[in-house]
């Protein structure tokens, strides 16, 4: 696989998982005062649900980044098991 595929694939799975953190960050970001102003002190429940948060967002980058690593790899072995090689040579004829 050369570099210009793997950093397209590196890109597409990337921006699948922001994109869907985002989502949910979104959707369910007031449970740990995502929006609240900084000035204002986050709740204990705030901090709770911030924490399980963290993590979680964690646990899905990881995930999402070993599964990233095994799918190039894949792809470079599929690549470099190609049985053909097609040489194309154009001579050019002389009078």
């Amino acid at each position: 696989m050369d570099d210009i595929s793997k950093n397209i694939l590196t890109k597409r799975f990337q921006t699948t998982m922001i994109g869907a953190l985002f989502e949910f960050e979104k959707t369910f970001g007031y449970l740990w005062g995502q929006h609240k102003p900084d000035d204002i002190d986050l709740t204990d429940k705030e901090l709770q649900f911030l924490d399980l948060w963290e993590n979680t967002r964690n646990q899905i980058l990881n995930n999402g980044n070993n599964q990233l690593r095994k799918a190039v790899a894949d792809l470079a072995k599929v690549a470099g098991n190609t049985k053909y090689h097609y040489r194309f040579y154009n001579k050019l004829r002389e009078e």
